[in-house]
């Protein structure tokens, strides 16, 4: 069934009124109970979606169907729970899975009316809680006011998603590329940072416990300061004893943390090779747009931020009367600059931009001051409002910290290792004042509702200033070196050496064998590849989108995607058919930083593998294209060099790897 479904979606990509009328079939089936549970919606969101993107279909009507198609589903499931009441628990498939209603009762029950519009969003309940809230007596006029809310959310979610994608791949060459990952990372950032607050706070409780109940046991068997003072921490009269534990453990894995990555640097294993992976990417990824909104968002992490904010600090905790804990954060600042100071004269380690040759950036100071002014202002705020707003505060707290890290990261003042080791630090600097406020001040300090909307004000106004008086240009960044001059008796004789045999992940891991070195202009291996019946792998269209999820595609109708060489994506892709239609050839070049001169014009030289690509279905509706690692004698020709329209100058062994030397007939 899934499979048929599917596939009608590929044969009708070109009729847009058919295509709709799939979205609103999908919206309506997944909707009702019982059916919706075989119904693959949320995929034809997204590939209607992705067509609306590609300009196929218009998005008003994509929207206008699918929330059609779900608030007339969930009104049948409603109907249907309003009709029959307790007779549907005896009726199939409720009956053999009694299971079902009850989770859906559970869920109605505990959130009300919320669960209409959360259940949307939860595979298992999305056809469920209708029926539920018709058995439960809920007033038809309140259930479809909230239906066509969540019907309002629901679309747009599944939809849009695809609409980027569809936009975003049908977009010119590498721009596109940048676009979109400069876009997820973001995304990814928010997204993640305030998941990872929730999940923290929402476990916070159970972790302490068991935390207490260990420290219990050793406070015990310890009875020196130590464990009179683990026993103080863990008196039920003594006020925030779970903040005490949980800063406890924050410093101790902060800490842990440090020392790791200073393992790292020290040793050159294997975070520093990550750092030359993403610095590569990012710098490869850069575009004017990117440029301009990280440097604008750098603004969050700026001197004159920073020193708003710990002006703010230091009036709000006098007008607390906090001096010790004025003293105390103010003295903690200095220090920890001093000792980052220290470590960077003794690690000495030169940053990634060229043009900085005057710092040294591990751990990063930058980093560092950022975590201690905007970490505990966090913990303040935390401990004067609610736990839902405590989330917000941690959440937005951590995002400003890793945009400003990702922005230095960006522009070259340090490297990723540089970045973690310096907010590692200051964040077992930040849990030790954190960790003595408390001690000295345990009973709760009073509610500052208001205090989050003061310090959101004071950014808000200073980072506007800033944007306002000048906007802030990115920093120049390292010129690009002139690639390295070889003759082409050089080359052939020996400079072929300096170019790696295998492509290399992010984390330096080798991947499939670089068999080709090719001497030639971008436009003449075009040219050359087309003649020998390439193509290149970066056509996108309705058919080829719609291919990703279809149950009978050939493996040339799939998109090729670019891959990563020491974090740089591959410039130049190209595929060709292979014997049966689950077979291609891919064909990826990188640039080498090197060009040859053959005595009357230098060429750029890049490196290329070959890869045997067959396509596999493990799980429906996923195509998985595998690179098939047995030599295949039908692509030794190419593998050599020939049937790429190119000359083979010779042919080289580089530790294992047979390597063709290639150089255009015109070069």
């Amino acid at each position: 069934m899934e499979h048929a479904y599917i596939n009608l979606l590929h044969l009708l990509a070109g009729h847009s009124t058919w295509m709709l009328a799939v979205v609103f079939l999908a919206a309506f089936f997944e909707a009702i109970a019982v059916i919706g549970t075989f119904i693959p919606g949320s995929t034809a969101m997204f590939l209607a979606g992705a067509l609306t993107g590609t300009g196929s279909l218009s998005l008003a009507w994509v929207f206008g169907w699918a929330i059609v198609g779900a608030v007339a589903g969930d009104g049948i499931s409603f109907w249907l729970g309003d009709r029959y009441k307790e007779r549907i628990v005896t009726r199939w498939p409720f009956r053999a899975h009694p299971g079902v209603l009850d989770a859906g009762q559970r869920f109605f029950l505990k959130h009300g009316a919320k669960s209409v519009v959360l259940a949307r969003f939860i595979g298992p309940l999305r056809a469920i809680v209708p029926v539920v809230a018709g058995m439960m007596g809920m007033r038809p006029l309140r259930f479809f006011a909230i239906n066509v809310l969540s019907a309002l959310l629901w679309a747009p979610a599944h939809i849009l998603p695809g609409v980027v994608f569809g936009a975003s791949v049908l977009l010119a060459g590498a721009v596109s590329f940048r676009l979109v990952v400069i876009i997820v990372m973001l995304v990814c950032i928010v997204w993640l940072s305030f998941r990872g607050a929730g999940f923290l706070v929402s476990h916070a409780n159970a972790w302490s416990s068991a935390a207490g109940r260990h420290l219990g046991s050793w406070a015990c068997r310890h009875p020196g300061p130590l464990g009179r003072a683990a026993r103080r921490m863990l008196d039920p009269d003594t006020p925030d004893a779970t903040n005490l534990l949980v800063t406890s453990l924050v410093v101790l894995v902060a800490g842990a943390l440090f020392f790791g990555v200073l393992e790292d640097v020290v040793s050159g294993e294997p975070l520093t090779t990550i750092d030359l992976s993403v610095y590569h990417f990012l710098q490869s990824v850069r575009t004017p747009w990117g440029d301009t909104v990280l440097a604008a968002l750098a603004t969050l992490g700026s001197g004159i931020t920073l020193l708003s904010l710990v002006v703010t600090l230091a009036l709000w905790m006098a007008w607390e009367r906090r001096w010790r804990t004025i003293s105390y954060w103010l003295a903690a600042v200095v220090f920890s600059q001093l000792l980052i100071l220290g470590l960077q004269l003794a690690m000495r380690r030169a940053p990634p931009n060229e043009l900085m040759t005057s710092h040294f950036v591990f751990p990063s100071n930058h980093v560092a001051a950022t975590v201690t002014v905007y970490g505990f202002l966090a913990f303040l705020l935390a401990r004067r409002v609610g736990k839902r707003e405590g989330v917000l505060v941690a959440g937005a707290s951590i995002i400003v910290v890793i945009v400003v890290a990702l922005a230095g990261v960006y522009f070259g003042r340090y490297w990723v290792s540089d970045a973690i080791g310096g907010a590692a630090l200051a964040y077992a600097w930040v849990a030790l004042i954190a960790l003595t406020a408390i001690w000295r001040h345990p009973q709760p300090p009073p509610q500052r509702p208001f205090m989050p909307l003061v310090v959101l004000v004071i950014i808000a106004v200073s980072v506007g200033l800033q944007l306002g008086i000048a906007m802030p240009t990115p920093p120049d960044s390292a010129p690009q070196p002139p690639p390295v001059q070889l003759t082409q008796a050089q080359w052939k004789l020996s400079g072929w050496k300096r170019l790696p045999c295998f492509r290399s992940d992010m984390g330096g891991d080798h991947k499939e064998p670089l068999t080709l070195q090719w001497v030639s202009e971008p436009a003449s291996i075009r040219e050359q590849l087309r003649a020998q019946g390439w193509v290149e792998g970066t056509d996108v269209s309705a058919h080829s989108l719609l291919s990703l999820a279809s149950p009978d595609v050939a493996a040339v109708a799939l998109p090729v995607l670019p891959k990563l060489n020491n974090g740089v994506p591959s410039s130049l892709v190209f595929m060709r058919p292979g014997e049966s239609p689950e077979e291609r050839y891919v064909l990826r070049f990188w640039p080498s930083g090197y060009a040859v001169d053959n005595g009357t014009t230098a060429a750029p030289l890049w490196v290329g593998a070959l890869a045997h690509e067959r396509l596999t279905r493990p799980s429906w509706p996923l195509n998985i294209l595998r690179i098939d690692r047995a030599a295949s004698p039908s692509d030794a020709r190419t593998r050599s060099g020939a049937g790429l329209g190119a000359t083979v100058l010779a042919e080289v062994d580089c530790h294992g790897v047979p390597v063709s030397l290639l150089v255009s007939p015109m070069e």
